[in-house]
């Protein structure tokens, strides 16, 4: 066997012949060969055999498995297995096998695929002094490349001047070094390893763009970001150009030396080509692109972006927008469609696309998220996938209720008479949190819940207590509010066992259209107990009435009360005398509803109603009529008597006497009397709630 290690060449044809029992080999690859990443590498692998020279079958493994045929790798018609663009995982054993009459032979080739050594793991700066500091690094293992590191180079500038300076490592098991320094600057540090394969850039080139055009067919326009000073290593920049057919399986390479831009000519017309780029230096090739680029020839992208792209239509979770196209005479080639990207301003880089045909110039995003800033680009597609002109807007969607609040929480603290809920503002505001709004209501019992009280609070409130309470189970009840509304609310309750001195099983009711009757319970009895009295209709001030029931009192009844009017009723106990008296909690306000006593009044008829009031308008324009008539004619003259007789004079209409007008008031205040319904002709006098609610009734309003 050949030593590979003593050739220059990457692959070698061996002419030993190996016979076994009729089937030999005539030509195999050597047992050891090494290559550097990118190559094409070609492993050799025939037989003969006899007397039946056509019945030899030849399968390739690596490491026990089969090798299958892809776009990288596969074996051509003369078996041998040819890798393209080496890979360092395809370091391995590879194994020929051949069968022929029943017979098995092989042979194995050790593939070694390296490269230049990787980034360092860590890089630390400790012991900093003015004019020194110690650099440290790890490597770990695999970052050699499959290729022992031999030394390290340390590459530092300063503020002061942007040249680089090395200092090298010759040990090569060192991971650390003194880097001497100037002082009253601020410096730069990185860490290359160096093996057989050298040092050469480790981060491949940026910004890989390829264009076609129109108006050259046979030709793509490349272009990259030049790699800066700091990464490039070593002198001698250059750059590899690597192309060809997307159906093809070789590239074709050129040297296009320290540029950041070139044409490539002769191309084929209306074809795809993938293409990459490798940069190099005196000391070896670096990194390829880490992307394969595919152009297009004879088309270009749009040299214009859709014209007036805006925003038609904003909601909660849609934006609709449209745009008015690309004028012909900035595409070049075919227009493909129109490519749609949108992102939230918060993750930039999470953009989703979506594409329409080239006919389409409108398009609604559905499924975003309410009150939410969203960038939105536009811009024409062809075959191309060079880079295209683009319209952008920024546009913020609507508000939506926002979600439940978060964590809401209720409980008794103290000495049990005060109750407190804490909540966390809700994980989808949707929209600006302008407030809170809290509903209490209570039981002593577990069944029938009072209304305890309604509170509104700012936005940054989240927490809220009420001291001295009765005992009893309060449930608390919030919703978030944003410019949209209230959202779904929460709820939790707590038990307080209370403030002994508050009046608890509180009852107030209307026993008649004037009295107020009400009954409550104590543990401790107070000083005395105070009634409070407030006008369910628009008014929110509480009134003190009866201020001096007695401590031990159970039940009391109010008089006089206004009958017209419904009222809101709770107690307060009152703990000491003085100027400033100590109260407890107040009950939770009861209804009592006046109105509900109306049934007293006689029954209501719609139809007599109206005549009546008909009647009475007549009655009234008559009367002012003849009072009119009475003022204007004055008193009545007899004639002369005449001696000769005259023609009669056509007779004059009389006005009506008063035992007419008597007459008909009397029928009117009789029928009013048979209706009996003098009491709704007058009740709107009062102005209490049972007549406004008959005049909306009647009126409709």
């Amino acid at each position: 066997m050949h030593d590979i290690r003593k050739h220059k060449q990457a692959h070698l044809f061996l002419n030993n012949v190996l016979i076994a029992q009729g089937i030999y080999f005539t030509t195999t690859s050597a047992p050891y060969i090494v290559y550097r990443t990118g190559s094409r590498i070609e492993l050799n692998c025939s037989v003969d055999a006899f007397p039946n020279r056509n019945g030899s079958y030849i399968m390739w493994t690596k490491g026990g498995a089969r090798v299958l045929n892809g776009s990288r790798i596969y074996v051509n018609t003369n078996n041998t297995l040819i890798i393209s663009n080496a890979l360092l995982p395809d370091t391995g054993s590879y194994k020929c096998s051949a069968l022929a009459g029943g017979q098995t032979i092989s042979t194995t080739t050790q593939l070694t695929v390296n490269d230049v050594p990787g980034k360092p793991r860590y890089v630390v700066l400790f012991n900093k002094m003015k004019e020194s500091v110690n650099v440290y690094w790890t490597f770990t293992h695999g970052q050699d490349h499959n290729s022992p590191i031999l030394a390290y180079r340390i590459e530092y500038r300063s503020n002061h001047n942007q040249t680089i300076r090395v200092q090298n490592v010759t040990h090569p098991m060192a991971n650390n070094a003194t880097v001497k320094l100037s002082p009253w600057g601020q410096y730069v540090f990185r860490v290359a390893g160096i093996n057989t394969v050298g040092v050469v850039p480790y981060n491949a080139p940026k910004g890989l763009r390829v264009e076609g055009s129109g108006r050259y067919p046979n030709r793509l326009f490349v272009s990259w970001m030049a790699l800066p000073g700091e990464e490039q290593n070593a002198p001698g920049i250059g750059y590899m150009l690597y192309y060809k057919l997307d159906s093809d399986r070789f590239y074709t390479n050129l040297n296009v030396s320290n540029v950041n831009s070139y044409f490539i000519n002769n191309l084929l017309r209306e074809r795809y080509y993938d293409i990459y780029i490798q940069p190099y230096n005196n000391l070896g090739i670096g990194l390829r692109t880490t992307t394969i680029v595919r152009g297009f020839t004879s088309e270009a992208p749009p040299r214009s972006p859709p014209v007036n792209f805006r925003t038609t239509e904003i909601e909660a979770n849609s934006i609709a927008v449209r745009w008015d196209g690309i004028p012909q005479n900035f595409i070049e080639g075919t227009l493909r469609g129109y490519t749609l990207r949108i992102w939230d301003v918060r993750a930039p880089g999470r953009s989703t696309n979506y594409t329409v045909g080239p006919n389409t110039l409108t398009y609604v995003f559905y499924g975003l998220m309410p009150y939410t800033v969203y960038e939105i680009e536009a811009f024409g597609r062809s075959r191309s996938s060079g880079r295209s002109y683009s319209a952008r807007i920024v546009v913020r969607t609507r508000s939506s209720k926002p979600d439940p609040v978060m964590q809401l929480a209720a409980g008794a603290i103290s000495t049990g008479n005060v109750v407190a809920a804490n909540w966390v503002r809700p994980a989808r505001a949707n929209g600006i949190i302008i407030g809170y709004s809290l509903n209490i209501t209570y039981t002593l019992t577990g069944r029938a819940y009072q209304y305890y009280g309604s509170y509104l609070l700012p936005g940054n409130v989240h927490h809220f207590s009420l001291s001295r309470v009765p005992r009893g189970t309060y449930v608390f009840t919030v919703s978030a509010e944003n410019a949209a509304g209230f959202g779904p609310s929460r709820r939790a309750q707590a038990y307080a066992s209370g403030d002994d001195y508050a009046p608890y099983n509180y009852l107030a009711k209307a026993v008649s259209n004037s009295r107020i009757e009400i009954s409550w319970l104590v543990v401790k009895n107070p000083i005395r107990f105070e009634v409070r009295l407030r006008e369910a209709r628009n008014d929110s001030v509480w009134y003190k009435y009866g201020a001096n029931i007695p401590g031990t009192a159970r039940q009391i009844t109010l008089d006089g009360i206004d009958g017209t009017k419904n009222y809101y009723v709770r107690m307060v106990s009152i703990l000491n005398t003085g100027r400033n008296p100590l109260e407890s909690s107040p009950t939770p306000q009861a209804l009592a509803a006046m109105s509900s006593f109306e049934e007293n009044l006689p029954p209501f008829n719609r139809a007599w109603f109206v005549i009546l009031f008909v009647m009475g308008v007549i009655l009234a324009l008559i009367l002012v009529y003849m009072i009119y008539r009475q003022f204007r004619s004055g008193p009545v003259q007899e004639p002369p008597k005449e001696t000769h007789r005259a023609p009669r004079p056509p007779p004059q209409q009389q006005p009506l006497g008063q035992k007419e007008l008597l007459l008909m008031m009397i029928v009117f205040f009789v029928l009013l009397q048979f209706n009996r319904v003098n009491q709704l002709i007058w009740a709107p006098l009062l102005i209490d709630d049972v007549c406004e609610r008959r005049l909306i009734d009647i009126f409709g309003y």
